[in-house]
């Protein structure tokens, strides 16, 4: 799959959009009429300018009005009048599970985008908070807390995981994913399934697994005990409305996670996933980057027959999935094992309502791997009236917790799967997919317009490194739909 700079068309579309949001409001209305409907509409979605254009369901709408939620993209604190979670709160900090001797750790100017490590006087080396971010501690030293997940006990296997999803641009991935009978964990933002309610649906009714990445990504150990549990709580609860799953595992944004962190989380029936080797493809950011990143690719590639490391990617930007997506056929045959957490622990019911199965790591790797319970992608809806109970490990085994029984997947009614064995052969037969006969919704159509942080707020910025390339037909798509916006534009004047 090859990989190219926007076009010119494509940067005059973007213009006349944002002409298009300034309209007056039988604009709105128009767009909004013209938008996806639902999940299954916004799966077919190719054009970055219709998939990224804001929008908000009317049930996600009502949950912000009955405030259910916090104010997207901000740290989160319990919301004015939210007694459940008020009382859900109080019965933690009444249960004592929170150690009382580990201090909030400070933050870089205050913004808790990064711990200030200068100023913090904390002992790296005793290490007493077993302080991720201080010493990538994972192995809790204060009592009943889990151990971290960070590798897979098959050996060559690689745990495949991507972060700050989802993204509005992410069609093209998903669907390279499905060619490649790939499944991955994704550990989604709480603001952004708020905002991209039906691009969160496609990722669990493709069979991936889906855990929590917080509600708006800071840097928890820089949080007060109610942030922490707030940025948690109602991630989960988005998870639940909108994906009517309530999940077992999360990932702390950067990594930062301590023991203080690690009991609320517990507390709220959450398991730590770390990772053990880092792409570090959030760098492509800045794409003078990428000559690194490959690198780093390459470095854990090395590794294969050595070790089985959980590895973190990202849904981030256009250019962390492309560059996955390049480096796909090497990795997969130096690891025999390409398969996500659920697989690689054997977790085969991973959210506390039980009724969706995955498969064991054997079932997945030998090809028949099968799945009960998932959703189809028309007939997911958004439930206004959730109902988000999350329970502790220490009530109720289930899911991610040490020691959970696991229920088997086969049976009657299950959709089968391929497998994500990638043997050198099996890989080989993948590779490009040149060959494959390739539908409306195949990985040669591009979407064109990497996506940023600003995920957050359906505002597609454009980074342009590694913008995955426009085949012919959606370049006549993208000539057709500029004439369309201009002419839409001079309407309103």
């Amino acid at each position: 799959m090859k990989f190219a700079g926007l076009s010119a068309a494509l940067l005059l579309v973007s213009g006349a959009s944002a002409q298009m949001q300034k309209a007056p409001g039988r604009h709105a209305i128009f767009a909004r009429a013209n938008a996806p409907q639902n999940a299954e509409d916004m799966a077919k979605v190719y054009d970055p300018e219709k998939a990224c254009k804001p929008y908000s369901p009317q049930e996600i709408t009502q949950l912000l009005k009955d405030k259910r939620f916090p104010k997207p993209n901000k740290i989160a604190t319990i919301v004015d009048g939210d007694d459940e979670a008020r009382k859900l709160w109080e019965e933690i900090q009444q249960s004592n599970v929170i150690p009382k001797d580990i201090k909030v750790k400070p933050s870089v100017d205050k913004s808790h985008e990064e711990v200030d490590g200068d100023t913090d006087k904390y002992n790296d080396d005793k290490d007493p908070d077993c302080w991720w971010t201080a010493s990538e501690c994972k192995k809790p030293k204060h009592q009943n807390i889990p151990e971290d997940i960070y590798e897979c006990p098959e050996p060559n296997t690689w745990g495949l995981t991507f972060d700050d999803g989802p993204n509005c641009t992410h069609n093209v991935f998903y669907d390279f994913l499905k060619e490649k009978k790939l499944k991955a964990t994704l550990f989604y933002i709480g603001s952004y399934v708020m905002n991209l309610p039906y691009q969160a649906q496609r990722g669990l009714a493709d069979g991936h697994d889906i855990c929590g990445h917080t509600w708006s990504h800071h840097a928890m150990s820089t949080l007060t005990d109610e942030q922490v549990f707030a940025e948690l709580y109602y991630t989960g609860r988005i998870l639940k409305a909108v994906l009517n799953v309530s999940t077992t595992c999360w990932r702390p944004p950067f990594g930062d996670v301590d023991d203080r962190v690690r009991a609320i989380a517990n507390a709220l029936g959450y398991r730590t996933i770390i990772w053990k080797q880092d792409t570090n493809d959030w760098e492509l950011s800045d794409t003078s980057k990428k000559g690194k990143v490959q690198k780093d690719y390459k470095k854990i590639i090395s590794k294969a027959g050595k070790e089985s490391p959980i590895v973190l990617a990202h849904e981030l930007y256009n250019s962390t999935m492309g560059t996955f997506m390049e480096n796909y056929d090497e990795l997969s045959k130096a690891y025999k094992n390409v398969v996500p957490v659920t697989a690689c622990q054997n977790v085969t019911s991973p959210y506390l309502e039980g009724d969706i199965l995955y498969p064991t790591f054997d079932e997945l790797t030998s090809g028949k791997a099968q799945y009960k319970g998932l959703p189809s992608l028309k007939d997911m809806k958004i439930n206004t009236d959730v109902q988000y109970k999350p329970v502790p490990f220490s009530q109720k085994k289930v899911g991610f917790a040490p020691g959970a029984k696991q229920p088997e997947s086969k049976g009657k009614g299950d959709t089968e799967e391929g497998d994500n064995n990638r043997s050198s052969e099996s890989s080989k037969d993948h590779k490009g997919g040149e060959d494959d006969n390739e539908d409306e919704s195949s990985t040669s159509q591009k979407d064109g317009v990497s996506q940023d942080k600003q995920n957050s707020d359906n505002n597609d910025k454009g980074d342009g490194s590694g913008a995955l390339s426009l085949s012919g037909a959606s370049m006549l798509h993208v000539y057709f739909a500029t004439l369309f916006a201009l002419l839409t534009v001079m309407v309103s004047f």
